[in-house]
């Protein structure tokens, strides 16, 4: 059957725009409803359906290709690929848009609307190839299912770890295409599309340094002192840990495309000096995010002005730790940061970071789809400095990969400021060439099995 591209283009853009227009912003949520559009939209299609009910209103949506739900539930050994995004979007204030952030307004091909990108339209690309694969008749070996959660944007409670409570064997060992990738960038004139294979970790840090006992806050001021000596120390603060493959695999690529192949042995600082030149200032630092572990106070409260319950100065700092990095290891950072200094600490939160083994067939049938589409391209590998629901899967052992891709003009620099930003909206040509990707390389994966 020869799929007719403009038509799919169509039928998506119908489908995301009623997406769109059911407001999911977390909170409330309201995820109920559109999984109930979502799971209707999937029946009608020839697959299958389920919701898991996790809260008033809330719930999330699973949709099998092969078998029902509940069987898919019941043997999580039966499906090898999980198709993986969410429902729920952050807040927007229509008075800040162009075009209302619920409305699905389409304006010259371009879709509008809070959730276009992040990620209501991975959730329609997945169901998409889906029901392309089922009106072809398509079977294989094993059976794919879709998960489409609650709760991401607020911490995933009411979403994906209420259904990994229950059903997280769904998850080992499995591969996940998930939301984070997908979005190109360009070096020396080349589209590399980026495909998230991993995520720092996230620290957050409590900082207390202690009021002078002997004297009051306006005659002593050390503890100011010390306040700001922890903060220039923070600032300065370099952590070295072994770069993850993802990385080292990332650069050299890039040093490859910019015809600097022989620096491949280079040491790491050399790398990103060499290709400093012909990244933009943004993807410089987004490279170097990629080298190291990361300190940055957010938030410094105390003196007169903003006086503490006891009289402290409290300091709140957010890390981003590479992949392998330890809540004991940051424990033993911490106290050498505040060796001599009359501070404490509290390790608010910790989120270990993951990386993928992205070397295998799935990585490569992206790539192989989209040089077919986009000449000269190529798919990389990355390490993304913000998080997701793949964070909650590193137990399981699962192969996620952030995949949800757009032609060259929407490129990761263009699409960055989208995300949680205004007037977020995504070009239905790029829209019907996700779902191409994503059709054809899922089929041929799942085809040939893993």
């Amino acid at each position: 059957m020869s799929i007719q591209w403009n038509l799919v283009k169509t039928e998506a853009a119908t489908y995301l725009q009623k997406l769109i227009q059911i407001n999911t912003t977390n909170p409330p949520g309201n995820e109920l409803e559109a999984a109930r559009y979502l799971a209707e939209l999937a029946r009608e299609n020839g697959l299958h359906a389920e919701i898991q009910e996790t809260a008033e209103g809330r719930g999330n949506l699973l949709i099998s290709y092969q078998q029902s739900a509940a069987q898919a539930l019941e043997a999580p050994e039966s499906s090898s690929l999980l198709l993986l995004s969410h429902l729920d979007v952050v807040g927007a204030d229509e008075h800040d848009w162009e075009h209302g952030p619920f409305s699905g307004e389409i304006v010259d091909d371009v879709l509008w609307g809070r959730g276009t990108i992040d990620t209501k339209q991975l959730t329609i690309m997945e169901l998409m190839a889906l029901i392309l694969l089922k009106r072809e008749n398509r079977t294989f070996p094993k059976d794919i299912l879709l998960v489409a959660t609650a709760d991401e944007e607020s911490g995933s409670t009411y979403g994906l770890l209420e259904l990994l409570k229950t059903h997280g064997e769904l998850f080992r060992n499995k591969h996940v295409i998930s939301e984070g990738g997908g979005f190109p960038i360009l070096v020396n004139g080349i589209p590399h599309y980026l495909c998230e294979t991993g995520q720092k970790g996230i620290c957050q840090i409590t900082f207390y340094v202690e009021k002078s006992q002997s004297t009051p806050y306006y005659v002593d001021n050390r503890p100011m002192h010390a306040a700001a000596k922890l903060v220039r120390r923070i600032t300065q603060f370099r952590w070295a840990e072994e770069t993850p493959k993802t990385t080292r695999y990332l650069l050299d690529e890039l040093l490859q495309s910019c015809q600097l192949g022989e620096a491949s042995s280079a040491p790491l600082a050399e790398k990103l000096r060499l290709l400093q030149p012909h990244v933009s200032p943004f993807m410089d630092n987004v490279l170097r995010a990629m080298t190291e572990n990361t300190m940055a106070p957010t938030i410094w409260k105390g003196g007169r002005l903003a006086r503490q319950p006891q009289g402290e100065t409290v300091i709140c700092v957010d890390c981003r730790l590479l992949p392998g990095v330890m809540r004991e290891m940051v424990e033993k950072k911490l106290a050498q940061l505040v060796q001599d200094l009359p501070v404490t600490w509290q390790i608010v939160s910790f989120a270990q970071g993951y990386e993928t083994d992205f070397e295998g067939p799935l990585f490569d049938w992206f790539d192989r789809k989209v040089r077919a589409e986009i000449a000269g391209s190529k798919v990389v590998p990355f390490i993304a400095t913000g998080s997701s629901d793949g964070r909650h899967l590193l137990p399981y052992r699962s192969r996620v990969f952030g995949f949800s891709p757009m032609l060259p003009d929407v490129t990761f620099e263009k699409v960055l400021p989208l995300v949680h930003g205004v007037n977020e909206r995504i070009p239905l040509d790029s829209l019907v060439f996700g779902v191409k990707i994503l059709y054809e390389a899922i089929g041929q994966f799942m085809a040939e099995g893993e």
